[in-house]
């Protein structure tokens, strides 16, 4: 189960919290941080794309680049001593990237690196990158050996997809044979910038050239240029590891949904992502699930609204119209657990009943500090 997964000595180090929009992923994430640190690991949130809820419930100011340390001294039931250890981070795949360039990139040409145009777009903007470079932060952190569990809060689905792929699609984008077939002529032995004058030569490049300007081109040709001498091999030997890593047994996804069609579709559909790209999944967790009024299935079918109307009617001390507004609600409430109760029936049937299912029910109010966290992470686990 999850919440064994997560307190187990030998469970899983890194934990990615996967899932489409505004179905509760940061907060979930939080929460499996929250339950590790209960648990007695040293754990680290991450985020690729930082939300201000996950900051405020963690009871930060913001995020920034290095890791924070959580205030877990007033939390109801942890005040023993030894504190537990939970903090807090955002990936900066700006600064990661720069990083990688010192590592790969000889002394003499590092600066021609950083200072290039296109490196700086590739580093900023492109898309794929910060995803690639989040995955690199990830597998430093991994690989400091400072944190006993890492959780990571990923992007919405298909972005997180991005993140499982993305160094092999950003290799295979700047190693593309049209790329090195088109500038491996210009990469031979000679002056570079005698050579570089002469790309404009080729009819192909000299139409690009007046599509993109010629300022763009030159900056791209001088990037792969420095891509095939200094980084390719070591760019690639990291994405394959960390490749290997998060598909290793080290590491755990889960798909976070709430019981609506488009969440859950999201959710199934990144499970058979997964599942082919044999990596590991844990489960699902199905967040703001409303569950029906168990009081009033215990009085028979006529009751089944969990409210003796007739009594209510006869008894309540309000007027009329707000009386059958009162009523009226409930019964929507209970129509909302039949639908997440049939949503969730059929996941559970799409999957073969083979995949844990752990349902968070709907809750007033938002998730705004350590103490609400601590509520969420009691479905983890019923140690806390």
């Amino acid at each position: 189960m999850l919440s064994a997964a997560i307190c187990d000595p030998d469970g899983p180090e890194i934990i990615v919290c996967c899932g489409s929009g505004g179905v509760g992923k940061t907060t979930v994430s939080a929460a499996i941080g929250l339950v590790g640190a209960l648990c007695g690991k040293k754990t680290i949130v991450l985020t690729i794309d930082p939300a201000r809820r996950l900051a405020d419930s963690l009871g930060l100011k913001g995020f920034n680049p290095d890791a924070q340390r959580v205030d877990l001294k007033n939390i109801s039931g942890s005040s023993k001593p030894p504190e537990p250890e939970l903090y807090a981070m955002m990936l900066d795949a700006k600064k990661t990237f720069d990083g990688l360039i010192f590592r790969y990139a000889p002394p003499e040409i590092r600066k021609n690196i950083l200072n290039n145009r296109y490196y700086q777009h590739l580093s900023n903007n492109m898309a794929g990158s910060h995803e690639y470079m989040a995955m690199e932060n990830l597998y430093e952190i991994y690989n400091e050996g400072r944190y006993d569990l890492i959780v990571l809060d990923t992007p919405p689905s298909r972005r997180a997809l991005d993140f499982l792929e993305s160094p092999q699609r950003l290799m295979n984008l700047l190693g593309h044979p049209f790329f090195i077939k088109l500038f491996k002529p210009y990469f031979q032995a000679g002056k570079w910038g005698v050579r570089l004058l002469n790309i404009f030569a080729s009819p192909i490049l000299r139409g690009v050239g007046r599509i993109v300007g010629r300022q763009a081109l030159e900056d791209f040709a001088e990037f792969m240029k420095l891509w095939d001498d200094a980084l390719f091999d070591g760019f690639g030997h990291r994405a394959a590891a960390v490749k290997k890593l998060l598909a290793g047994e080290k590491s755990l996804f889960m798909a976070v949904s709430t019981p609506q069609r488009l969440p859950m579709k999201e959710a199934l559909y990144l499970y058979t992502r997964l599942s082919e790209n044999k990596v590991p999944f844990g489960g699902f967790i199905i967040n703001r699930v409303q569950l029906p009024d168990r009081e009033g299935e215990k009085h028979g079918a006529e009751k089944k609204s969990g409210v003796d109307e007739n009594f209510f009617r006869e008894k309540a001390r309000f007027d009329k119209p707000l009386m059958e507004k009162i009523i009226a609600a409930h019964r929507q409430m209970q129509k909302l657990a039949e639908k997440d109760a049939e949503s969730v029936a059929e996941l559970i049937q799409k999957t073969g009943g083979l995949v844990e299912i752990l349902q968070i029910p709907s809750v007033d109010g938002e998730v705004s500090n350590v103490d609400d966290l601590k509520r969420i992470s009691q479905y983890f686990s019923s140690r806390f």
